[in-house]
């Protein structure tokens, strides 16, 4: 019997290429218009420069392209990130503040001795929190404290831009993937978030770490490859997206005949098998510590809906919502929560416009910068922020013309619809946008992949043109 046709594998590509696509447009729309409505800077200038550093890279990324090895490309990406960063935490005043300072006190305690804060009112709602304030207490405990923590988030960024590079190259051109890693390595939204003692660094590098192991030969690594994706869920539950894409790859995969299907089958079964083992392993753990009376999970979990779905303020936080946190009984609270959703969107005369509106509130709104990091360079960061927003978006849509190269392209393609789609429905805080960097960047990796093949054809047509003249 010969090959079944792949048509259907083409038309699911070619489905993702676009559901992609559509999702950097919008992002790319959102970065530009955000700025330009800005009576406060010139966002005029911001667009300008985005667009130029978008085009500037790319003879960049043509000349690296027969210069140096992986391995010191990648080095370099690690470096550069890394001293970036280091150098931030330590010139920044950094103070937690808000659910940071809450976790720090309780990691704080608990290296003191002290269990009760994990069954206040904060952990009680938000358990899932707890495994990060207990990485933050063996910090503590071993002699560390904020400015250590922040070293720690510079490792764990330094190592996921070297993430970046690692897994481009797999699909694009060795200079354009240098590119993206050192564009993350450089990303002024990152280096923002480093000193801040969020649970967002250590989780995005689990997660690359995951999808490098994943995409090896080797069912030991399929294993461990769930348990980096489980450990990174546990720091911050945001593996669903992961989830998504991982699953997306996988039908590619099968439909496309790229490998046998039992073996295929197989890896994602031991990718879920070692996901499901460190979680059990480590919230069993916790449970018979005696740390989390309250349990890890989350007691609220229709709570980011209800302020994301909140057509009066664009799904940004609401304090007047709270009332829904203190009514005890939990069918109860999620029947008052899922009316106060209806009546929000019911209440709309245009939904379409509210997400619409929200999305560019998004992708396009300035880093904050109330995070407790206090520091001179804030605001000129978070200006070129968007300029680097802007290029990426810019290069991330051309890398989503053609069809996938590889599994990593599919799930960087993947991952960018996921989490677009999520962040539509929950509430609108700039930071989340951390994890979509990795992605965006990688489909700019292939985007400068793509264009510089474009130039090289029009290069090798102009040569033509002139030796026949």
């Amino acid at each position: 019997m010969g090959k079944p046709s792949n048509k259907l594998n083409t038309c699911l590509d070619a489905a993702l290429a676009a559901a992609a696509a559509v999702c950097c447009a919008i992002m790319l729309r959102a970065g530009c218009a955000y700025v330009l409505d800005d009576p406060e800077t010139r966002g005029w200038l911001i667009v300008l420069l985005g667009v130029v550093l978008a085009l500037g890279i790319c003879p960049l990324a043509a000349f690296l392209m027969r210069r140096g090895g992986e391995k010191a490309l990648g080095i370099v990406v690690f470096l550069l990130a890394f001293a970036l960063r280091a150098a931030y935490v330590l010139q920044a005043d950094s103070v937690p503040a808000s659910d940071f300072a809450l976790e720090y006190d309780a990691a704080l305690a608990l290296a003191n001795g002290d269990m009760s804060a994990f069954d206040t009112q904060y952990f009680t709602f938000w358990g899932y929190q707890i495994p990060f304030a207990l990485y933050e207490a063996l910090v503590i405990a071993l002699g560390g404290g904020v400015t250590v923590l922040g070293l720690l988030n510079a490792l764990w960024g330094a190592l996921t831009a070297l993430g970046v590079f690692v897994l481009a190259v797999r699909f694009a051109p060795r200079g354009a993937a240098f590119t993206a890693g050192a564009l993350y390595a450089l990303c002024p939204g990152a280096i923002l978030l480093t000193p801040a003692l969020t649970n967002q660094c250590i989780a995005l590098f689990f997660f690359m770490l995951a999808l490098w192991l994943y995409l090896g030969a080797g069912w030991q690594r399929a294993l461990l490859a769930g348990a980096a994706l489980g450990f990174g869920n546990l720091m911050r539950s945001e593996a669903a997206m992961l989830w998504c894409a991982l699953l997306a790859a996988l039908v590619l995969t099968l439909t496309a005949r790229s490998e046998p299907m039992k073996k295929a089958l197989v890896r994602f079964a031991l990718l879920i098998a070692g996901f499901v083992l460190i979680t059990a392993a480590v919230r069993g753990g916790i449970a018979l510590s005696g740390i989390a009376p309250n349990g890890t999970g989350n007691s609220v979990p229709e709570w980011k809906l209800v302020l994301g779905l909140d057509t009066a303020t664009l799904g940004r936080y609401d304090p007047n919502m709270e009332y829904l946190l203190y009514i005890e009984d939990g069918a109860q609270r999620q029947a008052a929560a899922m009316e106060a959703i209806r009546a929000s969107l019911s209440s709309s005369e245009d939904l379409f416009g509210f997400f619409w509106e929200k999305a560019e509130l998004f992708w396009g709104g300035y880093e904050e910068s109330w995070l407790g990091v206090v520091n001179e360079y804030i605001y000129p960061l978070r200006f070129w922020d968007r300029v680097f927003f802007i290029a990426a978006a810019l290069l991330a849509l051309a890398g989503c013309f053609g069809l996938r190269e590889s599994r990593e392209e599919t799930i960087a393609r993947g991952a960018v619809f996921a989490m677009f789609c999520a962040y539509l429905l929950i509430e609108v805080q700039p930071r989340y946008r951390y994890f979509v960097w990795p992605f965006l960047l990688m489909l700019a990796a292939a985007g400068l992949g793509r264009l510089g093949k474009a130039f090289e054809r029009l290069r090798a047509s102009g040569h033509r043109r002139a030796e026949s003249v």
